[in-house]
């Protein structure tokens, strides 16, 4: 806002920071942009009264409060808690999110110790700022909290002072005062300061050095004057147990001598510390000073209250608003922030009273205030000077005083100033001059009678304003806002109680002005000019000369005019034009907005183009809306305006590219998306509060999926968290019924048809209206977890030995008498493509009600365009949905095809025992439905909808009971007849039949598999374990037999849209899941099943390299090709099983040439991997080279039981290599701070060098860590797979590592998280709990699976940290209700708004086929004694008998020579065999003495040949391999 002035200014009140700390920072941000400001677009403020403080993401604290009080208080600060084993600074920890508490100033900040959690409270209170900390969990004995500040009394560099109260702070601890002459700062802690050590500051050559200085220094004893002529003190406070946590209160409080003595400033920081002791007594303490009330229903409400807590942080007690907080104090890029603008302070205060008014607002005594600065400040010629102190109004540092300085020849004003200060006081007389005081009226009247004097004068005689600076404070001339701010206040004049001659002359000169911006429109442009210079207009495009809207509006309002037709085509033109003129939204990059002006170049930094603003945003929504009601209410057409509108709101929302993670608005956002500039801006908030009062007037709010009751208009899927999962089991059946559904709390979701990764369905729920009461309608599905209706919601398993589940909704009284259950009952009809639903509705408080079911359509996974078929006559219908053209099989989709090739065209129907009554079909979002979910109001009856976003909707019944059942049919083709005859045909059989029939099929599955003896004795552990093993049987295919995808569910869902026909969520097959669940149907003894699942993926995911992707959708079309050496190595150990089952290549789908293709892939590009078991980083990882180990030893295996000696001979060679050097190539003998228990394993590393220390910024916005410093327990694939033993003393460090790094108590034994720095989870900051996108940050939750793998881990253990039956149960505990174990459980006590509880499932994939697998796993290793994964071979060959050890492998010596087309390979070696293999050949020959010679055929250009030379019996003697390109 505020231009570059290019002069220094000396410094003084206001300016906030010593030149020592910028230096400082300066060179730890010299690479950054602007290193040399104080930025405030990270962290939050707390504010109150005259002071105002920055609590970084980091928990230091900073003072902002010199602009408004003129005191400086902390200049920097470091909090930490010490105990014996050292300083946990809260800057090194991570932070789990920063919030405001509700519609407070009250800031919370929340981090993560490892074994225990901080919790750090800051509160303003007037001169008083309290840091209240408080841990919990395993909080060491002597933690205390330690704090590093920097107090800068009256911001001095030196000749501070300071002083150690012994006795005067709480129960006679000491304070520390710190002071140079008038300012005065103390610091003391509710617990006590058990230890205050002064710094020496920095010397002149540290000042002068290139590298910062780290404080504190220690605690070393200095001389007394050293550390007592310094600012500088490290604190130590005690902590007091209170409760279950152990807590301190850190009280600074900044005084001025010359307005209370030292006896009373400490008694006031002695009652300060006392009575905030707490964080009960800060949250109530926080609310007692929230000045104005929001209401929960009014509209964006957490946006209204965010505006109006940045309006009370900026404004000082005389009334005045700063700009923003003062980032950059020394003019380094800008003349600085902290001070107030007429302008900006006056248009804050009338966009305040225009909000209060129509949102109900309580503003008054604040506008008052500001009334009453503004009128104090006004200069004898009635103008205002360009910037003052918010302090006292006194004169500031400024470069646009002409009117100061009496300077008629200088245009160095800025007339839209006075302008704005005459339109706000003139706007509150009119609406407010009743509830003024009699001397503030007057006040105001004498002070507008001036300003209308002074503006009048500087019209020049072409009607514009005389020449002058420009809002944006770089240019001269007559501009077009300037001259917009005046018609505002002549307009506003001509409509205040004040005498009639200057209401006439108002009007006059509002006219005047009017008709000079006419002769200066431009008719080609559509526009007016930004300005007029030197007798020419400059035609470039202003934000600001949207003002114009508004102020035609104003002169619209006054009494007897009339904005001519053709002004206001012509302001609607311009606005039109400067909107999209001005608008950006750069090519792949979040931020949208608009741009200050053509060419603006200020603070672009190293952009080429211009800047998006929050300020120039603001300013279109505004002028949009202004345009739009004033062409509806001419009759003209201006929605497109009120939507432009609230599109350009949104920009402004939360989320928001220019919103910071606090929810301040940034002035300034970069392409690249780093917010820039001042943050909050006072005047953007205010800009927004009031387009927020504008849209909501119009009803023309845009949007909010959390405020949604019914479908909206961009579908999107459900949430993960699933709790049931059902179709029949009846894979191996002639003719299956292919349908699938899961259920959430509140709904039956994503109904699958006819394969098992296409949903048609988002919800099926329902909606209970009372027919005796308007205000209560109730929806049984809640999207978000944060509705505020009374209803319990709840999924309970009703077999243990079938997946049958039921929904139970209940009222338990809302306050108003409302009481009733709802119960549905779900079951697929084996007999058709169907779910059949027993519905039972029971009111118990004697009222009557309309109970509906509601199908929110998706066919063939999108809701984009289907049509919708209402059936039936009056009183009997049935509804329908299909394609809304007509079926040929041809599509131009070509990921969502059959076995043949064709497209799916799913129709799907709803249909009642009892017909519908009433019934009708709608369009998501639509104002109709909406009406209906949010008032219970029924919309007319519609037959059909076509190419929309479908859902049926129909009432099953009214009264005080409803008993009738539902049924869901589908069929392909677009058949509506024949989906229609699947729902009838299951509703003719009944429910009970079908559900009979339905369990009957899980039984036959069940009946030949017996508990293992681990769960059979307890109900919990045998239910969980039998629900596991039916649904790792119900996500597979019945088409595509072998096809389990990896979870029937799409991650957080409800962030995720549903507007394309492609694959959503974790409806694929990836190799490496499907070898979880593989594993299981091996141990169950379902062979049948386990053939299939490899037979799948070498027929439809294998290709003629071996290569097998990342993942597949079910028909084997590629999703994501990435390479992951994991997923192509498990297969070779699935056939190895199978084999030792009696599953050869004979009895199989599959043959020794698909075994070979992937073990020749992994030989050649092994051991490092594009991608390891977590999908993310490159480079050499323990888990993928586990499995590679595995795979090429049981292919190894496979190959000398086909003899296929060469083969056996060079894949075992190989893994013996590999498995000699996975701990070189990934685990670390260096450590690092963090770590010193070494070696231990690294989740990966770069180039096979643990030690290199390469810097990895982890995926999903994760942190830039040492790759030593990344910890997960991958490595324990070693063990399991057969590789390395539970006791080797690296993997015992590494365990010891994760359990310090990633572990967390939980239940029975304890969680873990995949990796630390995790960005997969959850939302993390700002609307913490939310659901994960790539666009929000989030943060990885603990996976039940990891309990499962450590667990396996801990059956090899003499003596066990974790018991394997205590994971187990705690795998138990983590499932849900519905008996789902989830791909993440919360792994936070703290509260969310979305109620996320300890240890329960979160929005991620429930249930995910490998957790579920992991849990059988488990149960069957626990009762066998060890894990039944490990393939004997491998396990013989590394655990027992080491043929992988150095003394173990013969010496090989190779040559080679080319001849043609063919390379001759001889050598010696003292084994008795060797094997070579080239891309395109191989041999094997026997050794003579100890010489070898063979010749084999090479590919034209760069080959890959490996030699392996071993013993006679390849399978019992150690190997030796060369790999070389030639």
């Amino acid at each position: 806002m505020h231009r570059n002035i290019g002069i220094y200014m000396r410094k003084r009140v206001g300016d906030g920071m010593r030149l020592t700390t910028a230096l400082d920072e300066y060179k730890r941000a010299a690479s950054e942009r602007f290193p040399e400001e104080s930025k405030t677009v990270d962290g939050a403020f707390s504010g109150h009264g005259d002071r105002l403080v920055h609590v970084d993401e980091n928990g230091s604290l900073r003072d902002y409060s010199a602009p408004l009080s003129g005191l400086y208080g902390i200049d920097r600060s470091k909090l930490g808690i010490r105990t014996n084993r050292g300083t946990n600074w809260f800057a090194d920890l991570e932070t789990i999110r920063q919030h405001y508490y509700r519609d407070t100033r009250l800031v919370e900040t929340e981090y993560d110790a490892g074994g225990y959690t901080i919790h750090q409270y800051d509160l303003t209170l007037g001169r008083a700022h309290v840091t209240h900390v408080e841990l919990r969990g395993q909080v060491p004995a002597d933690a205390h909290l330690v704090a590093f500040l920097t107090m800068a009394p009256e911001g001095k560099e030196a000749g501070v002072g300071a002083l150690i109260h012994d006795d005067s702070g709480p129960a006679g601890s000491e304070v520390l005062e710190v002071f140079h002459r008038e300012e005065h700062d103390y610091l003391a802690a509710s617990t006590g300061l058990n230890g205050v050590h002064g710094q020496r500051p920095e010397r002149f050559s540290e000042i002068l050095a290139d590298t910062p200085v780290e404080f504190p220094r220690g605690e070393d004893p200095r001389s007394y004057d050293e550390t007592r002529l310094s600012g500088d003190f490290v604190v130590t406070a005690p902590l007091e147990r209170a409760g279950r946590s152990y807590r301190t209160t850190l009280v600074s409080q900044l005084s001025n001598h010359r307005e209370l003595d030292r006896g009373t400033a400490l008694a006031d920081l002695r009652r300060c510390a006392a009575a905030h002791d707490g964080a009960d007594a800060i949250r109530s303490a926080a609310r007692d000073r929230t000045t104005i009330a929001v209401p929960q229903s009014l509209p964006r409400s957490s946006l209204v209250r965010t505006d109006l807590r940045v309006v009370d942080l900026l404004e000082a007690p005389s009334g005045a608003r700063i700009a923003g907080p003062e980032f950059d104090p020394f003019y380094a890029n800008s003349g600085g922030y902290g001070y107030v603008w007429f302008r900006d302070d006056a248009d804050v205060a009338r966009n305040l009273l225009a909000a209060g008014d129509r949102l109900d607002l309580e503003v008054s005594e604040t506008v008052r205030r500001s009334a009453r600065f503004h009128c104090d400040a006004q200069l004898s010629d009635g103008t205002w000077p360009h910037r003052v102190w918010a302090t006292d109004g006194s004169l500031a540092p400024g470069w646009a005083n002409a009117n100061v300085e009496r300077n008629e020849d200088s245009r160095e004003y800025q007339a839209d100033q006075t302008a704005t200060v005459v339109s706000f006081l003139a706007t509150l007389l009119r609406e407010r001059h009743g509830d003024l005081d009699d001397d503030l009226a007057i006040d105001i009247r004498e002070t507008v009678v001036e300003g209308v004097d002074a503006l009048a004068r500087d019209v020049a005689d072409n009607g514009l304003p005389e020449p002058c600076q420009n809002v944006w404070e770089d240019a001269v001339g007559q501009f077009t806002h300037t001259a917009a701010t005046f018609v505002q206040a002549f307009a506003a004049v001509a409509q205040a109680p004040v005498r009639h001659p200057l209401r006439e002359r108002a009007q006059s000169m509002a006219e005047t002005v009017l008709d000079g911006l006419d002769e200066v429109y431009n008719e080609e442009q559509g526009a007016y000019p930004m300005r007029v210079a030197n007798g020419s207009p400059d035609t470039r495009l202003d934000a600001a000369t949207l003002a114009l809207a508004d102020a035609v509006h104003e002169y619209d309002a006054i009494e007897g005019t009339t904005v001519s037709d053709e002004r206001l085509d012509r302001l609607s033109r311009h606005v039109r034009a400067t909107l999209n003129g001005l608008f950006r939204n750069p090519r792949d990059s979040p931020v949208a907005g608009m741009i200050r002006y053509e060419g603006d170049r200020w603070r672009t930094a190293d952009q080429d183009e211009e800047k998006v603003w929050s300020v120039a945003t603001g300013l279109g929504a505004l002028a949009a809306v202004r345009t739009g009601r004033m062409l509806n209410d001419r009759g003209k057409n201006g929605d497109g305006y009120i939507d432009r509108a609230g599109q350009l709101y949104r920009l402004l929302g939360p989320d928001g590219a220019l919103t910071t993670d606090a929810g301040y608005l940034a002035e300034q956002v970069f392409d690249d998306a780093s917010l820039d500039s001042a943050a909050p801006l006072c005047w953007s908030h205010s800009l927004r509060l009031r387009t927020t009062a504008l849209l909501a007037a119009e009803d023309a709010l845009p949007a909010v999926s959390t405020e949604i009751e019914g479908p909206s208009e961009r579908l999107r899927w459900t949430t993960g968290e699933k709790y049931g999962l059902g179709t029949a089991a009846d894979h191996d059946a002639d003719d299956p019924s292919r349908v699938w559904f899961t259920l959430t709390e509140g709904a039956m979701t994503e109904v699958r048809f006819p394969q098992v990764d296409l949903m048609n369905l988002r919800t099926l729920d329902f909606l209970v209206n009372a027919t005796d009461d308007d205000a209560y309608t109730v929806r049984t599905h809640n999207e978000s977890r944060d509705a505020d209706d009374t209803v319990e919601r709840r999924v309970e398993p009703v077999a243990d030995d079938a997946l049958l589940f039921r929904h139970v909704f209940t009222e338990p009284g809302d306050g108003r008498g409302h009481e009733w259950q709802l119960t549905i009952d779900y079951a697929t009809d084996p007999e058709h493509d169907a779910v059949v639903a027993d519905v039972t509705f029971d009111a118990s408080d004697g009222r009557d009600y309309e109970l509906f079911a509601v199908a929110d359509t998706a066919l063939v996974n999108s809701g984009a365009a289907d049509r919708g078929l209402r059936l039936g006559q009056d009183g009997a219908h049935h509804l329908v949905a299909r394609d809304p053209t007509a079926y040929t099989g041809e599509t131009d989709q070509p990921l969502l095809v059959d076995e043949s090739g064709e497209g799916y065209s799913v129709a799907m129907a709803m249909a009642c025992a009892d017909y519908f009554d009433w019934a009708t079909v709608g369009v998501a979002g639509s104002e109709p439905l909406r009406a209906m979910f949010t008032e219970g109001e029924l919309p007319e009856e519609q037959e059909s909808v076509d190419n929309e976003s479908v859902v049926l909707v129909g009432r099953l019944g009214d009264g005080d009971s409803v008993d009738t059942e539902l049924a869901l049919g589908f069929a392909r083709a677009a058949d509506t007849a024949a989906a229609l005859g699947e729902a009838d045909g299951a509703l003719e059989r009944g429910f009970e039949t079908a559900r009979a029939d339905y369990a009957r099929t899980w039984r036959e599955f069940l009946s030949d598999k017996s508990l293992p003896d681990s769960v059979a004795d307890e109900e919990a552990l045998a239910d969980q374990y039998r629900t596991a093993l039916m649904s790792l049987l119900a996500v597979e295919d019945k088409t595509y037999l072998g096809a389990s995808i990896a979870s029937p569910s799409v991650p957080w869902g409800e962030a995720v849209t549903a507007d394309e026909p492609k694959g959503y969520g974790y409806n694929f097959v990836w190799s490496r899941d499907l070898y979880q669940v593989f594993t299981v149907f091996e141990i169950v003894g379902t062979l049948d099943v386990a053939a299939d699942q490899l037979a799948y993926i070498y027929e439809y995911q294998q290709d003629e390299t071996g290569f097998i992707p990342q993942n597949t959708y079910i028909n084997g079309i590629t999703r994501w090709g990435g390479e992951q050496m994991d997923n192509i190595s498990y297969p070779a150990v699935m056939a190895y099983h199978l084999a030792e089952r009696g599953v050869g290549f004979e009895d199989a789908d599959y043959g020794y040439e698909n075994v070979r293709r992937s073990a020749d892939y992994v030989a050649t590009y092994g051991p490092d991997t594009a991608q390891e078991r977590w999908e993310e980083e490159s480079g050499y990882s323990p888990s993928s080279i586990a499995a590679e180990i595995a795979g090429l030893a049981c292919a190894g295996k496979l190959a000398i039981d086909a003899g296929e000696d060469a083969d056996a001979l060079v894949w075992l060679g190989l893994a013996d290599h590999w498995a000699n050097n996975v701990e070189n190539w990934t685990a670390t003998t260096t450590g690092t701070e963090r770590h010193d228990e070494t070696p231990y394993y690294v989740r990966v590393s770069r180039d096979g060098d643990p030690n290199a220390g390469h810097l990895r910024t982890l995926a999903n916005a994760g942190p830039t860590l040492d790759e030593r410093d990344i910890i997960d327990a991958g490595f324990l694939d070693l063990v399991r797979l057969g590789i390395k033993p539970a006791d080797d003393p690296v993997i015992e460090n590494s365990v010891a590592t994760v359990d310090e790094t990633i572990r967390v108590d939980a239940g029975s034994a304890a969680g873990f998280y995949r990796y630390n720095g995790d960005g997969y989870g959850e939302r993390e900051r700002g609307d913490a709990g939310g659901p994960w996108s790539v666009e929000n940050k989030g943060k990885g939750r603990l996976w039940p699976l990891l309990t499962g793998e450590r667990g396996e881990y801990e059956l090899q253990v003499d003596e066990p940290d974790l018991a394997p039956e205590d994971c187990l149960r705690a795998m138990q505990e983590f499932a849900n209700s519905g008996r789902m174990i989830a791909e993440q459980v919360w792994d936070r006590q703290h509260a969310t708004d979305y109620d996320w509880e300890f240890g329960e499932g979160t929005g991620s994939a429930t249930p995910l086929a490998w957790a579920m697998a992991q849990y059988v796993r488990l149960a069957h290793g626990i009762t066998a004694g060890d894990p039944v994964e490990t393939p004997a071979f491998v396990d013989e060959r590394y655990r027992e008998r080491e043929l992988h050890e150095p003394d173990r492998s013969p010496a090989l010596r190779v040559d080679t020579q080319f001849r043609g087309n063919s390379l001759v390979v001889s050598g010696e070696t003292t084994g008795d065999r060797v094997a070579v293999k080239t891309p395109v050949d191989q041999a094997i020959v026997d050794v003579d003495g100890t010489e070898f010679e063979t010749t084999v055929d090479i590919e034209r250009g760069q080959n890959q040949v490996i030699v392996s030379a071993g013993g006679e019996d390849i399978g019992a003697s150690g190997t030796t391999v060369r790999r070389m390109k030639l």
